[in-house]
């Protein structure tokens, strides 16, 4: 596969799934309602920091932000980016030799986890000297073509899968790809979605004492995403694309329970253990085409999308759904304000990017506040005892034409 249509197809891939002051557009556009105290534009700080910023995790201990940002031109000049939470600032970066995505910190440990999710690995810094300490491989390299032939597919599927191998020109690559992932302390262990190309979904398993594949687990569908842990209770919550949530017993490793839900596409999600309940973002992207190939039937969808489900984690029965803006993305809950942020990215692959933040009371299920934040609001973190919170924001096909620095923000409620 040449280098620029590998790149191509691997960032379209990923935009399915998953995206000195700025110069982007910001506005607190919706007016709050009553005993909430509306964001400000002087409570917003946006700033140009990398050519690419995605996930984002806070590090107490570190007192820094964590932030992805692979390199599409040369992976090897990816990076993570250590940030002062305060100024956004770029204190460090450290080097990660190959695009990495999702992270997870184990404060305690000194350890952040970031999966490279077209690398076939998952790699673990060192907060403590912000060093890669080991890159820890999960699967090897397939030739697509000989395995789509001796699956055990129907014929159609199989044509449909070799057609799209060659417009792309994939040959030998990763049969999975990883976005997000989830440390299970209690356990030891780290879980990362892996997104088959073609294939059906898989979870894989790293043992977080020897940084080991410990085993890969089958039977999660077509393009499995989503994921959240219940650490008190050995459950952990995956999310696939064609509506069904599994509940993985992170003891035995065994799926407990497959629930068909009224939501069809759970990108990304967050669990409230004091209510029992599922924060999921509804994405809303026409996969159509794809899913059916993909399940060789049609599947009839159950949701509109851009929107929040809300679910009872003992069963995935809807308690509430929320409307969002188009495309929602990153999802987090704060427990102690009872509030839901929710990132909505705005459209994919768009010339202008109208991207915004939604603010929900998880009390009553009502919004709080929307606030306009172009181009493509991405992924989110939040520190309670700042009240702050941060998003990562993409570049529109505009501020990418001009070479403009994909940004940070900090909003201080």
């Amino acid at each position: 596969m040449t280098s620029l249509t590998t790149r191509h197809l691997v960032r379209g891939l990923y935009l399915a799934i998953a995206m000195a002051f700025s110069t982007g557009y910001v506005h607190a556009k919706t007016p709050a309602p009553a005993g909430y105290q509306a964001v400000t534009q002087a409570q917003i700080m946006q700033k140009p920091t990398a050519a690419e910023v995605l996930e984002i995790v806070y590090s107490p201990k570190q007192s820094s932000l964590y932030v992805s940002s692979p390199n599409w031109q040369d992976e090897t000049l990816s990076r993570t980016l250590v940030l002062d939470p305060k100024t956004l600032a770029i204190k460090q970066e450290i080097p990660m030799q190959a695009k990495s995505f999702g992270v997870a910190l184990d404060d305690a440990a000194n350890r952040l986890y970031l999966t490279q999710g077209f690398n076939g690995s998952m790699a673990v810094v060192d907060t403590s000297k912000n060093e890669v300490i080991k890159r820890i491989p999960m699967q090897e390299k397939i030739n697509f073509q000989d395995a789509i032939a001796a699956a055990d597919f129907g014929q159609a599927r199989k044509d449909g899968l070799l057609k799209m191998m060659e417009r792309f020109k994939v040959t030998d690559d990763y049969k999975y790809k990883t976005r997000e992932l989830v440390l299970d302390k209690k356990n030891h262990r780290a879980f990362a979605p892996g997104l088959g190309l073609g294939f059906d979904s898989v979870l894989f398993v790293v043992n977080t004492q020897t940084l080991e594949l410990e085993k890969v687990l089958p039977g999660f569908g077509y393009n499995v995403v989503g994921i959240t842990l219940d650490e008190a209770n050995n459950r952990l919550f995956v999310s696939n694309m064609q509506g069904q949530l599994m509940v993985v017993n992170t003891q035995t490793l065994n799926i407990d329970q497959v629930w068909e839900i009224e939501a069809d596409q759970l990108l990304n999600m967050a669990y409230d253990p004091a209510q029992n309940r599922l924060f999921g973002v509804d994405q809303g992207i026409d996969r159509d085409d794809a899913r059916n190939l993909h399940l060789e039937r049609e599947y009839k969808r159950r949701s509109s999308g851009h929107q929040v489900f809300v679910l009872n984690a003992d069963n995935g029965k809807t308690l509430a759904v929320m409307p969002t803006g188009e495309v929602p993305i990153g999802v987090r809950f704060d427990a102690e304000s009872q509030r839901l942020f929710v990132a909505n990215r705005g459209g994919v692959r768009e010339k202008e990017g109208k991207g915004s933040v939604s603010i929900f009371d998880t009390v009553n299920y009502k919004p709080l506040q929307t606030i306009e934040l172009a181009p493509h609001p991405n992924s989110l973190e939040y520190i309670p005892a700042e009240k702050a919170l941060y998003v990562s924001v993409k570049n529109d096909g505009n501020s990418k034409e001009k070479g403009t620095k994909e940004s940070m923000v900090r909003i201080q409620f």
